[in-house]
């Protein structure tokens, strides 16, 4: 269970719960209702337990182990993550002026570049679908 793996994870670093929650940047309380499973914990906690003990969020929510997680994670989980934090931010106005540099053809800027554009653009489509 989530509060199971928290508990160990935060032992194994030989930190107090007052110590884990101040690094995580939430309450005591909070912390303490989600280690002792009275809670659940929200995306937001979930996200800064993955930042801080690099462990996939398949582990902490499902607890997946890192040699079973390679076979389902999402392919490119975190760059499409980065992009729909990129447009939640309203960084993207017009995805043309995001990308008006001069890339020299066939170079592996160029094709990253072209990719990233064309991710972009399509989440950007399917939001104004929903």
């Amino acid at each position: 269970m989530f509060n199971e793996r928290l508990k160990e994870y935060r032992k194994g670093k030989n930190l107090l719960k007052v110590e884990f929650a101040k690094k995580l940047e939430v309450s005591e309380s909070y912390y303490n209702m989600i280690e002792n499973g009275k809670r659940n914990p929200s995306k937001a906690f979930t996200e800064k337990l993955v930042c801080e003990s690099g462990k996939p969020e398949e582990y902490w929510i499902y607890g997946i182990d890192e040699k079973e997680y390679i076979k389902v994670r999402d392919d490119l989980k975190c760059v499409k993550k980065a992009l729909e934090q990129i447009i939640d931010l309203g960084l993207v106005k017009d995805v043309d002026k995001l990308f008006n540099g001069n890339y020299t053809e066939g170079t592996l800027e160029e094709l990253l570049i072209v990719a990233l554009k064309a991710d972009i653009e399509c989440l950007l489509e399917k939001r104004k679908g929903k």
